[in-house]
C-alpha cells in the first residue's frame, strides 16, 4: 500500500488467533460471478496507536488452516483515508458535526458499550480503486454515522441500539460508541438451540420499533434480518441493530452488496 500510514508493522506482537477477528469473505471475479472458493480475512483492532485496523489479504481455504505466524506476516495497516470517514460528512438532513464521544484515549467499557468499527470483511483495497473509489468503506461507515445521528435526535426507543457518538481521531471517525445489549442476535440465539419466549410479544415490540422508525424518525432500517436484531438473555426482548443500510423514507438505496443480504434487503434495492 502507497499510504502514508498503511504498512506491515502492527507496533505490538500478535501472540494468538484470539487477539484476531476472521470474517468469512464472498468473492466475485470481474463479471461479478461467485469466484467459487472459500475465503477468509482477518482482522485487528487496537486503540494503542490511533486507533488503528490491521487486515491480512483474503487467506484462501478454512481458517482453522491459518496459523498464527501466516496471520501474522499478512496483516498490514488499513490506509485511514479508506476506511474511516473524514469530518465534514453530507447529512441527510439539515444537521452539522457529530456526537463526539468522551472515550478519546481510554478502551470502552465492554460491559457498557460496543465500539463499532468498518466493516472491512469486503474491504478490496485493488477493486476500489479501479473503480475511482478507495475510500468506499468509509463511505459506508459515514452513512451508518449519518442514520445514528439523526436517530439521536428522537427520544430513545427501548427496542432500538442506543447510539452514544464517535470516536475520533485525527479528524476521523474511528469507531462508532453503541450502547452493549447483552444477549445475542436471532440468529446465534436460534443456532445455540434456545427458544424465543412468547412470539407474540417479542415480535410486537420489534414490531413497535420498525413503526417508531418510520412514524417518528422517517427512517428505513432496510435490512431487518436474523443477525441485525439481539435477542435479550431471557428470550424475550428484541432489540434492532446494524444501521448501515437505513435511509430517510422514500429516499432510494444504493446497490451494495457489503450493506445488505440479498433475501433481507429492501424490495426497491432488489428492484434496482
Amino acid at each position: 500500500m502507497s499510504n502514508s500510514d498503511a504498512g506491515t508493522d502492527t507496533g505490538f506482537q500478535l501472540r494468538s488467533k484470539d487477539e484476531v477477528e476472521c470474517n468469512d469473505v464472498v468473492k466475485y471475479d470481474d463479471t461479478g460471478t461467485l469466484a467459487g472458493a472459500k475465503y477468509h480475512r482477518w482482522e485487528l483492532g487496537s486503540v494503542r496507536e490511533d486507533d488503528a485496523l490491521y487486515i491480512t489479504e483474503l487467506l484462501p481455504g478454512p481458517a482453522s488452516t491459518h496459523n498464527i505466524e501466516q496471520i501474522r506476516a499478512a496483516l498490514t495497516r488499513a490506509p485511514s483515508e479508506n476506511i474511516f470517514p473524514q469530518l465534514p460528512i453530507p447529512w441527510f438532513f439539515e444537521r452539522t458535526g457529530v456526537t463526539v464521544h468522551d472515550s478519546y484515549d481510554t478502551e470502552p467499557d465492554p460491559a457498557v458499550y460496543y465500539l463499532k468499527r468498518p466493516w472491512l470483511a469486503g474491504y478490496d483495497a485493488e477493486r476500489a480503486a479501479a473503480v475511482n473509489r478507495p475510500d468506499q468503506v468509509a463511505i459506508w461507515f459515514a452513512h451508518e454515522i449519518k442514520a445514528l445521528e439523526h436517530l439521536a435526535r428522537c427520544d430513545p426507543h427501548p427496542n432500538i441500539v442506543r447510539y452514544h457518538g464517535c470516536r475520533m481521531r485525527r479528524g476521523r471517525v474511528t469507531g462508532i460508541m453503541l450502547g452493549r445489549v447483552p444477549g445475542d442476535t436471532i440468529q446465534n440465539h436460534l443456532k445455540a438451540g434456545k427458544k424465543i419466549k412468547n412470539r407474540r410479544a417479542f415480535f410486537k415490540a420489534l414490531t413497535s420499533a420498525v413503526t417508531y422508525l418510520h412514524d417518528v424518525v422517517s427512517l428505513a432500517h432496510n435490512d431487518i434480518q436474523p443477525t441485525n436484531v439481539m435477542v435479550s438473555p431471557d428470550g424475550t426482548t428484541p432489540t434492532l441493530i446494524d444501521f448501515n443500510s437505513a435511509l430517510p423514507d422514500g429516499e432510494e438505496m444504493m446497490l451494495c452488496s457489503m450493506c445488505v443480504l440479498f433475501l433481507f434487503g429492501s424490495p426497491k434495492k432488489k428492484e434496482n
